[in-house]
């Protein structure tokens, strides 16, 4: 895709938040194989305090006038879409031109929807009007939840989606320093969030002067009286964030009036810290809650006496700044934003082609879908809910809570969409989901235990799961008419004579061994899904996963990933099965969901097993290093016999799913263990169940 962004600055960071903003989306944007060119209007602000001269992830152009910005107009005509952002100057104008241009999709993107929609209440009309809104294809927001359909609905905004800020957790990573303040902020003033800055961290300095507190950023008029113990730094460079955050033992986050009135309005501050693993002291507004659960992954303060409590606690806030940045590494990393921003576009482009557009916001997009998730309490499964509920769909979860957790599916119990049913899918399904009487329009069957020690600890069960369990559930999308996604595996390759495995190899697969309930369950679920298939009796996708790892999953699953990370955060030996050559490739679960979403939605994928996994191959004993340097762990490597019919080698050629899907995996091994280790290191998620306790230990390949 080519894609040019009109924003008011990439090349300097003084006084704005849009150039980190920028920065961190588009690289990512690039890396996902897009060309990529900014245009930034060459103002004397910014031309002489610029901190990047040419980024490497995309061309970075100037232009001194509306007449000089023609120059771009063929450039312009031919970009897949062309992104106008708030704040650029003459932006009307600028719009205008656009809309009269672009042949691709035309957005506008929104750094401070709610300041610009108070702004177009009092005919402001800076950088956008509601003239040049309907005629946008597509309205990116950095605010969601209600406002949204406000601006579809008063501003006639074609398709409005949120594109909330993100962060590039290798530009702010967490740093060991000195802890040299108790509180800062950073930011550059404004007006409307100034009372707030002398409410929560003014006022708190003013009482502790025993500890020290930082303001950083530009503007701030010389009228302020500031406390000796609050130092001041005019500018910070992006460059210098991460050390500043590490040398905080809080740093606080306030927000816009305007931005609270809306609510759902995160700034690119909050995850920026976030990343830096510091914890976080936030003004509160609606919305916040979906972003950052309050206690555990950042503190909320309404007044300042709230602040002062909080500092004057001796208590240790490292966890709460833990959780915070996996927190991010699971949902709001720039290559999430990235992804999300991909999607958009690609929905505006499809919407502009066929001359009509989802009134619906982004949350919304699938609304008339109701999908029945088997094992939607499991590892994959309950992530695979959340997502699915967060874009809008009704989700059934079904699921016997034999290797299910009903604690991954908390935050989604009392959600409006959401039902969960307690069922095991060997027996008949429940009355009311038969015989069509159930609207279902998508069936995602995960159910079945997918590690060695849980699928081993009742074999019989495990092979009826996938067999009795399967034909079930193609037996309740024959009656719907919904269409099932099975999901299948790597096993059925078994101990693979090829190397990496593509689908139309047919494995090398003991029928016999202590693994075959599942590796041949697998493949005779296989069987069925293609009969109905051919019989015309179902509409059948079939996507065979490889190794995953990430949040919700369990300490004792026996999978690599778990045994290892728990191992050592407990200082526990750490097991290695065998030498530790044997590899493995390690795809990230927020890319799973994607690929298996991406998966049902496909109309060509049909007939076909698609492999899904990330092709990045590493052997156990090098995951055991870099597990260890992550947590800093005192445990001892200990080798034990390498299980039966345990697979030496395991990768996907991902070429089907590249091909038919667009998909790749974007989540690197670094940052989704870091994730994994932030979920463990909550001591709950590392408390085995125990009801596979005497199972033998087998070296799980998923």
């Amino acid at each position: 895709m080519k894609l040019i962004v009109l924003g008011l600055s990439l090349s300097s960071s003084w006084g704005n938040g849009h150039a980190t903003t920028y920065r961190a989306l588009l690289k990512e944007f690039a890396r996902r194989g897009h060309d990529i060119l900014f245009l930034e209007r060459d103002v004397p602000w910014y031309r002489n305090h610029r901190d990047i001269a040419e980024p490497d992830y995309c061309r970075l152009e100037y232009y001194g006038s509306l007449e000089e910005l023609r120059h771009w107009s063929d450039e312009i005509r031919a970009a897949d879409a062309v992104i106008v952002g708030s704040y650029v100057p003459e932006g009307v104008e600028v719009a205008r031109l656009v809309q009269r241009l672009a042949r691709g999709v035309r957005a506008f993107y929104d750094i401070d929807t709610p300041v610009t929609l108070a702004k177009l209440e009092r005919r402001d009309y800076e950088y956008l009007s509601p003239d040049v809104i309907p005629d946008y294809d597509l309205y990116l927001s950095f605010t969601g939840g209600p406002t949204l359909r406000r601006i579809e609905r008063e501003y006639g905004a074609r398709m409005a989606r949120a594109l909330y800020c993100s962060v590039d957790p290798d530009a702010y990573p967490v740093l060991d320093v000195p802890k040299k303040w108790s509180l800062t902020y950073l930011g550059t003033y404004s007006d409307d969030r100034q009372p707030a800055l002398e409410e929560l961290l003014i006022e708190p300095a003013r009482k502790l002067q025993r500890l020290r507190f930082c303001v950083a950023g530009s503007r701030y008029p010389e009228r302020i009286e500031w406390p000796a113990n609050v130092e001041r730094i005019e500018h910070l460079p992006p460059a210098d964030h991460p050390e500043f955050y590490a040398a905080s033992r809080y740093t606080l986050n306030v927000t816009r009036a305007d931005m609270i009135a809306a609510g759902w309005s995160p700034s690119v501050r909050l995850f920026e810290a976030a990343a830096c693993a510091t914890p976080v002291i936030s003004d509160s507004w609606d919305g916040i809650g979906s972003l950052f659960e309050p206690d555990r992954e950042l503190v909320l303060a309404g007044n300042s006496q709230d602040v002062v409590d909080r500092l004057s606690s001796e208590s240790d806030a490292s966890a709460i700044g833990r959780a915070a940045r996996a927190k991010i590494l699971t949902g709001h990393t720039a290559a999430h934003r990235a992804s999300e921003l991909e999607r958009a576009i690609e929905e505006a482009a499809g919407a502009k082609a066929h001359g009509a557009s989802n009134k619906e916001p982004g949350v919304k997009r699938r609304n008339q879908e109701i999908a029945l998730v088997t094992g939607g309490a499991g590892f994959i499964g309950s992530n695979l809910c959340e997502r699915l509920l967060s874009e809008g769909a009704h989700v059934v979860c079904l699921d016997n809570f034999h290797t299910g957790r009903a604690e991954n599916l908390r935050a989604l119990e009392h959600e409006p969409g959401f039902e969960l049913v307690e069922h095991d899918v060997t027996d008949g399904l429940p009355q009311w989901l038969r015989g069509g009487r159930a609207k279902l329009t998508h069936i995602y069957h995960l159910a079945c235990p997918a590690s060695p020690p849980h699928y081993q600890a009742d074999p019989e069960h495990t092979m009826l799961t996938n067999v009795v369990g399967t034909r079930n559930l193609l037996r309740l999308a024959e009656e719907s008419g919904a269409r099932l996604l099975l999901t299948s595996t790597s096993e059925v390759y078994g101990d693979p004579e090829v190397h990496p495995q593509k689908e139309d190899y047919r494995g090398w697969v003991s029928c016999t061994g202590p693994r075959a309930c599942y590796d041949e369950g697998k493949r005779a679920a296989e069987t069925l899904a293609f009969d109905f298939l051919r019989l015309g009796r179902a509409d059948v996708r079939v996507a065979r996963i490889f190794n995953t790892y990430g949040p919700k999953m369990r300490c004792d699953d026996g999978r690599v990933v778990s045994n290892v990370v728990c191992q050592a955060l407990s200082g526990d030996d750490i097991t290695i099965y065998g030498d530790g050559s044997q590899t493995r490739s390690f795809c990230y679960v927020d890319d799973m969901v994607e690929a298996l979403m991406r998966l049902m939605d496909c109309s060509v994928a049909v007939g076909m097993p698609v492999n899904l996994g990330n092709p990045n191959e590493i052997s156990v004993a090098r995951l055991v290093e870099i597990v260890l340097r992550m947590t800093a762990s005192a445990s001892r490597v200990v080798h034990r016999p390498l299980p039966v019919d345990d697979p030496r080698r395991r990768k996907p050629n991902i070429g089907r799913a590249m091909d038919l899907l667009d998909w790749r995996p974007s989540v690197d091994l670094e940052h989704g263990l870091e994730a994994t280790i932030g979920w463990f290191s909550e001591d709950a998620n590392r408390v085995p169940q125990t009801l596979y306790q005497d199972a033998p230990l087998v070296a799980a390949a998923e």
